[in-house]
């Protein structure tokens, strides 16, 4: 049978290659065309081929080059399958020969590169030139491997609005992640490979250390609202569909709030204990309605808009809601806070302590600094990758507002190449206004939120609001400092200055 004969001339060849035998003339491998002596496959079943196997030593590599590429040609066959006319004898011999001569390569490359000449050995001049090679690839092997090092205990640094904390040991696949991914992120910007976006989003909290998730649940989480009373003029009751921008910047000054009165290091508590009061008190300022005890809701800000150029029911993008929010918290003596707006993409120093210096010669009033910028046309450029996730790091960071109509989210922490952020598009009943003290833990437990979601830097868009909270002019100066850092290892986002330039007419 033909079927027959060419797997059997294929099981020789396989089990030949592994008994190689040095030619001493020239000193390569020629294969024994008698190394195997077999049985008839029509014999008995019981008949099994038997192999005649010589004493066999490991040469050095300089002695022994590596098989021939015929022989690589030989194993590359199409492998019998279980309806082939082949015996099973010979089926187990074939499957031997190849393990076998896996065995024999993986002797001669061991043995290739963990053995040397002696240093007192006469070298042939080919001999030399080889040495040096290897020596030079198994330097650049002890490289890559000292970076893939490094990168793996930088990549398991997470971050959140300037804290880190330390990741959860984690196999080598979702180690790797982030590296795999940010070569596709950078090659198609703004698209989000293989999965839906909503597929990829959502993470397991158990694989995160429970400090990091206490922090990430104790942001504040602005959302969609309805069943409030309108907005007027208008009709409006919720701000489903056109309100996200205004969400988002609402997070962000809402977690400066909190920074700013209870301090980075608070964490969520339950009704009672001591910061419970103040707590309530920031949150209570973000209510739906348009009470003066309500300074930044959505009903203030949408007709703050207005005067802006915006009219109630349209999104606003990240300059209007900054200058929006400036407004606001100016109004608001009980903020203490002031608030700066970058134009340009440029922090001008004097103007910094213009505004917290403000109605006053000697103290530093804590300082919200608000940088709108774009960075991209349709999709953030890859150059800025590296400088957006240096800024979520900052210590002084409280986040991102951004993006497109419909599609802004707040950012808030970073994890190699991924973003966690919170999602304004869910739309929950608003909470009617009332002393402080009749909020329930369940109603407030509606601004924070409890799923973990992450999202490639390259879906970020490039229209983004940056936040950066400076409670004293130490840490303003800092903030200053690492600006100008990040401008020396990589794209800067924006930039520092000590004043804004006079132009002649």
């Amino acid at each position: 049978d033909t079927k027959d004969d060419n797997h059997t001339q294929t099981a020789d060849a396989a089990v030949a290659l592994t008994q190689p035998n040095l030619d001493s003339s020239d000193g390569r491998i020629r294969e024994t065309d008698n190394a195997l002596t077999t049985t008839n496959t029509t014999n008995s079943a019981s008949s099994s081929p038997s192999l005649t196997t010589p004493p066999q030593t490991v040469t050095s590599p300089t002695d022994s080059p590596p098989p021939s590429f015929e022989s690589f040609q030989t194993l590359s066959q199409p492998y019998p399958n279980s309806t082939s006319s082949i015996s099973n004898n010979g089926e187990s011999s074939l499957r031997n020969s190849i393990v076998a001569t896996g065995d024999k390569l993986s002797t001669w490359f061991t043995s290739l590169w963990a053995n040397s000449l002696p240093e007192d050995e006469e070298q042939s001049e080919d001999d030399a030139d080889f040495a040096r090679f290897r020596r030079g690839l198994m330097e650049s092997f002890e490289k890559e491997s000292l970076i893939s090092d490094s990168k793996g205990t930088q990549d398991n640094l997470i971050y959140l609005m300037g804290l880190s904390y330390e990741g959860l040991k984690r196999s080598s696949h979702e180690i790797n992640r982030s590296f795999e991914t940010s070569s596709y992120y950078f090659s198609t910007p703004g698209t989000f490979p293989q999965l839906p976006l909503q597929q990829q989003q959502v993470v397991a909290v158990s694989q995160y250390p429970q400090e990091f998730v206490s922090d990430f649940t104790s942001r504040i989480w602005c959302t969609y609202r309805h069943s409030y009373a309108p907005i007027k003029p208008t009709n409006f009751t919720t701000d489903q569909g056109w309100g996200c921008m205004l969400r988002t910047t609402q997070s962000l000054l809402a977690n400066a709030l909190l920074v700013q009165n209870l301090g980075r290091d608070w964490r969520r508590v339950r009704k009672g204990e001591n910061t419970w009061d103040v707590y309530a008190r920031v949150l209570t300022w973000f209510i739906d309605d348009m009470s003066s005890r309500c300074p930044f809701s959505v009903h203030r800000i949408a007709l703050l808009g207005k005067q802006l150029g915006k009219n109630i029911g349209e999104w606003f993008g990240p300059s209007t809601a900054s200058q929006a929010l400036k407004a606001l918290v100016e109004n608001f003596s009980d903020a203490n806070m002031s608030v700066y707006v970058a134009t340009e993409g440029v922090v001008y120093k004097n103007e910094v302590y213009k505004e917290a210096l403000r109605n006053s010669e000697e103290n530093f009033r804590s300082v919200l600094i608000l940088v709108a910028i774009r960075l991209g046309i349709s999709s953030l450029n890859p150059v800025y990758y590296e400088g957006v996730k240096a800024c979520l790091r900052f210590p002084e960071s409280v986040g991102i507002a951004g993006g497109k109509p419909s599609s802004s989210y707040y950012f808030i922490g970073v994890e190699g190449d991924d973003l966690f952020y919170l999602d304004p598009h869910y739309s929950r009943p608003a909470i009617e206004l009332k002393n402080i003290e009749d909020y329930t833990e369940e109603e407030l437990a509606t601004f924070h939120c409890d799923t973990l979601r992450k999202i490639p830097i390259s879906q970020l868009d490039p229209s983004m609001l940056l936040g950066f909270y400076c409670r004293t002019i130490e840490d303003f100066g800092n903030f200053c400092e690492r600006i100008n850092e990040i401008g020396k290892d990589q794209r800067a986002i924006f930039t520092v200055a000590d004043e804004a330039p006079v132009y002649s007419e």
